[in-house]
């Protein structure tokens, strides 16, 4: 008998003596075992021993496979797979594609973690300015559960996460993040990832109202002093230092790269891709603004000016994390970073920052 798999001499009940003194041949041939039906020891001109399997799938194809390498799959190993495979054939059942369907399932349950950067990718990531944003809040909402199956996830999982931020008095972060991690389970289920939204049905948090909070010049007084505290790394106090110097947006500050700067003129151009109405702005830098700028400068020649921990560019998400983790400390009532751009252009003649500042 001839074939892929070489020509067949003949049959025998194999041992380790009996394949070890099987030598190679110019073409490949096989010996197969006379103790298990379809099973075949198949050496190689190279002298490569490997195990040989045939059989039929009843009301079928037929199958022909290799169990591997005979260094790797001992005898007794093969006959075992062998049987399990041939019986399964037997009852019409063609066990190797079950068993590929299952790995092809199982590659397809997705971490929590593999689900995030699959959607951030896809969807987040290139399409919507607050990208960056929308990965870290995903992250922080769902750091517990990382490393569980997206397909895992119940709606009671997701309402402890979003109950236990509510409980610290942040509701609005916790609605935020029931919308966010709800838009990112709505996508898988489009996509055949999950079988459920995990968060549907969850009650809604704080909906968010007009905010009007804006400092009064004694609390940003204190809220100045304050920066210069151990309380704050320094980069994060520089960010809401230069907010409240130009009324610019926390993002567009954090975003600030060197390029950006035109250290001749000493001016500021915001590029319309970071601008949220798409126009570029210019902003004069004078005073304590531009000693903040210089002080970055005279440390970051290019890219980002303001960077975190890992080297990457911060975010106002990160600045609002910053603040949040620090509610115990802050010096005055909590406030946001947008209530700095909201004092600022609300009180801008109140706000007589001494020269000194």
């Amino acid at each position: 008998m001839g074939g892929g798999s070489g020509l067949t001499r003949g049959s025998a009940s194999l041992t380790h003596r009996s394949i070890e003194s099987l030598r190679p041949a110019e073409a490949p041939y096989r010996v197969r075992d006379q103790r298990c039906v379809g099973l075949a020891v198949r050496v190689a001109p190279s002298g490569l021993k490997t195990w040989d399997l045939a059989y039929r799938i009843r009301g079928g194809r037929a199958r022909r496979v290799s169990l591997g390498r005979v260094t790797d799959t001992s005898l007794e190993n093969a006959r075992e797979r062998a049987n399990v495979l041939t019986s399964a054939a037997r009852a019409g059942r063609d066990l190797l594609a079950e068993e590929e369907e299952a790995r092809a399932v199982a590659a397809a349950r997705l971490t929590v973690d593999q689900l995030i950067e699959l959607y951030v990718r896809r969807v987040v990531a290139g399409r919507l300015r607050t990208a960056r944003e929308i990965e870290g809040r995903l992250k922080r909402a769902l750091a517990p559960v990382m490393h569980r199956h997206a397909g895992d996830i119940r709606r009671r999982d997701l309402r402890e996460l979003f109950d236990s931020c509510a409980d610290q008095g942040i509701e609005r972060e916790a609605e935020k993040r029931r919308q966010t991690v709800g838009a990112m389970f709505r996508w898988a289920l489009s996509q055949d990832i999950v079988e459920t939204d995990a968060t549907a049905g969850l009650k809604s948090y704080d909906p968010g109202t007009p905010r009007d909070r804006v400092l009064t010049v004694k609390e940003i007084e204190r809220l100045w002093k304050w920066f210069d505290s151990s309380d704050i790394p320094p980069v994060v106090a520089d960010i809401l230092r230069l907010e409240l110097l130009t009324g610019a947006r926390c993002g567009e500050i954090s975003g600030l790269s060197a390029e950006e700067i035109n250290q001749n003129e000493w001016i500021w151009t915001l590029p319309a891709v970071r601008s949220k109405n798409k126009r570029p702005r210019v902003t004069p830098l004078v005073g304590a603004v531009r000693r903040i700028i210089e002080a970055r400068l005279s440390i970051v020649q290019q890219g980002p000016l303001f960077r975190g921990e890992t080297g990457a560019a911060l975010s106002s998400s990160h600045i609002g994390h910053h603040l949040l983790t620090r509610l115990d400390k802050l010096p005055i009532e909590k406030f946001t970073t947008h209530d700095l751009r909201r004092t600022v252009a609300t009180q801008l003649t109140e706000m007589a920052i001494p020269s000194n500042w």
